[in-house]
């Protein structure tokens, strides 16, 4: 398993960038291996007893509430390179419902072997603290998102922040696939499904994006960053 995390593509942004080749070993005690996960299949459910957190090593996942009601409130996307689970931590149980949108590929990091290793390893507290920072960082886009008063400039800050997060940087990936469903993206967003997709064509009638199914590309940055709203801070 360690020799797996440390030839993996993302090993720069996850746990083996803490340890150094000759601790190795440590990541058998933290990480079970990678695991495949058909699409639609849930990691865990909503109140399960919280024990882990997970990397998306390949495909996509969705974090969703489920009300009183029946219906699902997503709450989070997650690509290859994203920790899914943090904010369960505190509580000692899940507090959402972890499911594939696509065939996935996830690793499984026992917590409390990892809450163990930190208090004697300076590096992993400060990736523990990064970490923790960017899941801040997250939850304040979707807010930003949410703070827009029209369908399109909530459309043009996901796309903007999918396009960067598809990228693992702070460029822009001008092509890029949509995991998630039209009517996933209305319900992260807050709008209908038919708001949704007027919201899509008039981002493709500006020339901001060319879109085919669920293929995204970019055309006119500047002009998208623009029907955000948010060009200052996107």
């Amino acid at each position: 398993m360690a020799q797996d995390c440390k030839e993996c593509s993302l090993s720069n942004i996850c746990l083996p960038s803490v340890f150094g080749r000759d601790d190795t070993e440590k990541l058998d005690k933290i990480v079970s291996t990678s695991k495949t996960h058909q699409r639609l299949q849930s990691i865990y459910h909503q109140g399960d007893a919280f024990q882990s957190l997970y990397v998306v090593k390949s495909g996509a996942l969705k974090t969703y509430i489920t009300n009183s009601k029946g219906s699902e409130n997503i709450t989070g996307f997650y690509l290859p390179g994203d920790i899914f689970g943090l904010e369960s931590i505190s509580k000692k149980h899940y507090l959402n419902t972890a499911k594939t949108l696509t065939e996935s590929l996830v690793c499984r990091i026992n917590y409390q072997e990892l809450a163990y290793l930190r208090k004697n390893t300076p590096a992993l507290s400060d990736w523990a603290i990064n970490l923790f920072s960017e899941s801040l960082a997250s939850g304040h886009d979707f807010f930003t998102c949410l703070s827009q008063h029209t369908a399109a400039a909530r459309l043009a800050n996901f796309l903007l922040l999918i396009s960067k997060r598809t990228s693992r940087s702070e460029q822009y990936r001008r092509k890029f696939h949509l995991p998630m469903s039209r009517q996933d993206i209305a319900d992260y967003l807050g709008l209908a499904n038919e708001t949704t997709s007027r919201a899509f064509t008039k981002l493709v009638e500006k020339k901001c994006i060319q879109k085919m199914n669920k293929e995204i590309e970019i055309i006119d940055l500047e002009q998208l960053k623009e029907c955000s709203n948010l060009n200052q801070t996107v």
